[in-house]
């Protein structure tokens, strides 16, 4: 369960796709898709959705990622990635696509696509 600090910021969803330039319903489709798993608030029948700053910043390179045609699939990967493992063979596999990932950043399609 993903607890939220009182001292850290948080988004409603409309905020957090403002931020974003993509739309509520894209963030939705984020959260089908397993991409991102937003803290639901109890004090409503469905549960607002609330982002943390790690979730700003996750999100964010989901949609440059998906920007760069990125599948869903892969970027499933990557999120299994952003998390520590003790499997030596994942442990490869992450820092085989940490290095991807900084070799599509210092791209410079990368730095004129997303300045």
């Amino acid at each position: 369960m993903q607890h939220i600090q009182a001292n850290e910021p948080f988004y409603q969803i409309s905020q957090a796709a403002k931020l974003l330039g993509i739309t509520s319903d894209r963030l939705r489709t984020y959260e089908e898709e397993g991409l991102i798993k937003p803290f639901r608030t109890k004090h409503s029948k469905d549960g607002k959705r609330l982002f943390s700053q790690n979730d700003i910043e996750w999100l964010i390179m989901i949609r440059d990622l998906i920007k760069l045609g990125v599948s869903i699939p892969t970027i499933r990967i990557l999120l299994i990635a952003k998390f520590p493992t003790n499997n030596p063979s994942l442990k490869e596999k992450d820092l085989e696509i940490i290095e991807l990932l900084k070799k599509l950043k210092s791209h410079t399609v990368y730095s004129t696509i997303f300045k």
